[in-house]
């Protein structure tokens, strides 16, 4: 790993000075209408000591959508293309996510968790007497939290999550000119996040136009181009929300040409899968890499706001991995039924046997059956009970090929090799091999390349 991944974190307190609504907003100038040559500047002054003399990427305008990341140069697959720190980290504030404190990440005691300052928020003994946790701290306290009376402490993660927007605040100058500049979804579901974040206080400065606007623009910035990522601290690991500009910078592509991983939550290291040629754009993936054709474009519809047009998305047979595939409805048949259009969310159903073709909403009901199925077994069973679930039970409703099966294989390997510390069977570490082997199958079959998921498989990087 990079010796870059142990930097100090970004102290977002660290610009000090007035910290009124008004000086705040003063620096948020709007520049979203930055030339690639602008954000090529923003994004130099950000990778600071990070920057290459000679990278062999540049920023430029994309016909995929208005700005992309191309090489400057023939790169080979494996090749590091740019490492990044994050500009802003947060936490996610998702369920299982809220025991750990805000600054260090160390797991929180079960009591005397928030912070003693009363801006309510989970941070260690240590760190709410730090500068980095002290213009936060000031900002919470000013808003008024409406649960710092609570007799039982709790913490609440609609204020939580607005924590991060907080942070953009007080960065430096350029660094607001960059979060500016990136561009944001304006989806009504954003509105409703800050509406729900406000409630959380009694003196939030809702009839501040000025604000309020720079706030639903940064929660913007935040919802379309932020990461998560995996972050250890003493044994423990959580995730941190965080963005990194560069890295949100690059297209969309199901089977992208590059891939990327992150060191401690806090540095983004971004490799070639493939070979990339001089002038190509770089690409990387919005979606799971091992997800179906269909599921994917319902994600980046409802997330993103586009529908994919790259050449995965137009074989129904995803280079014959067949991701998507359900068996047929029809009694007697045990063949494959695959979606039969490509641009619609709602296509027909086809079996490759039979040749008989299902409506979309029987097939519908019968994938979130075998989703709801898997899951449901994913978070409640142990990895023996796993192991047999695959392999005697799944077979009967599911096809081996079909992405929720991939996604419980994936499930048993990272139990195994990640986060359990018991020993297992001889017999049990061979069906895991052998999931590794059909996982990386599939991978080599889509043409994915040095992607992250196979170095994670392989125990390339942790």
């Amino acid at each position: 790993m990079s010796t870059a991944a142990q930097c100090p974190p970004p102290r977002p307190g660290g610009g000090g000075g007035d910290t009124t609504l008004a000086a705040l907003g003063a620096h948020m100038a709007p520049c979203r209408d930055t030339t690639p040559e602008q954000l090529a500047q923003l994004i130099d002054a950000h990778l600071g000591d990070l920057r290459q003399e000679q990278p062999n990427w540049t920023i430029s305008s994309s016909p995929v959508a208005g700005r992309g990341v191309f090489a400057t140069r023939d790169i080979a697959a494996g090749e590091l293309i740019f490492q990044e720190r994050a500009l802003v980290t947060g936490p996610t504030a998702r369920k299982g996510q809220l025991s750990s404190c805000i600054c260090c990440h160390e797991t929180l005691p079960q009591t005397g968790f928030l912070c003693r300052h009363r801006c309510t928020l989970p941070v260690c003994e240590t760190c709410s007497d730090s500068e980095e946790h002290q213009a936060e701290c000031e900002h919470f306290r000013r808003w008024q939290p409406k649960d710092v009376d609570a007799e039982q402490e709790q913490v609440n993660p609609m204020s939580l999550r607005i924590l991060t927007a907080v942070r953009v605040f007080h960065l430096g100058k350029e660094q607001r000119h960059l979060v500016d500049a990136m561009q944001a979804n304006a989806e009504r579901a954003y509105r409703r996040e800050i509406i729900q974040a406000a409630q959380c206080f009694r003196n939030f400065p809702t009839t501040d136009r000025v604000f309020m606007d720079q706030l639903f623009r940064i929660v913007g910035v935040l919802n379309t181009n932020a990461f998560e990522a995996p972050c250890r601290s003493g044994g423990h690991e959580t995730l941190l929300r965080g963005l990194f500009p560069l890295t949100a910078i690059m297209n969309h592509e199901c089977t992208p040409n590059a891939s990327h991983y992150f060191e401690n939550g806090r540095l983004a290291v971004v490799r070639a899968a493939r070979d990339i040629p001089k002038g190509g754009e770089i690409t990387t993936t919005y979606t799971k890499i091992l997800w179906g054709n269909l599921t994917r474009n319902i994600f980046l519809k409802m997330t993103k706001h586009f529908a994919c047009d790259c050449v995965r998305c137009h074989d129904n047979t995803e280079n014959g991995t067949y991701l998507s595939a359900l068996f047929c409805r029809e009694q007697g048949c045990r063949g494959l039924v695959i979606p039969v259009q490509t641009r619609t969310l709602q296509p027909d159903w086809r079996c490759i046997t039979c040749e008989n073709v299902f409506p979309h909403a029987k097939m519908a009901k019968y994938q979130d059956f075998a989703l709801n199925t898997i899951n449901n077994r994913i978070n409640s069973c142990s990895v023996q009970d796993m192991i047999h679930f695959i392999n005697e039970l799944c077979p009967r409703f599911c096809p081996s090929s079909n992405y929720v099966l991939i996604e419980a294989k994936l499930n048993v390997i990272w139990r195994m090799t990640r986060f359990d510390h018991e020993e297992y069977t001889p017999e049990e570490m061979g069906h895991m091999d052998r999931y590794r082997e059909e996982v990386l199958a599939i991978l080599h079959k889509l043409g994915a390349g040095e992607c992250t998921l196979k170095k994670l498989i392989t125990g390339e990087i942790q």
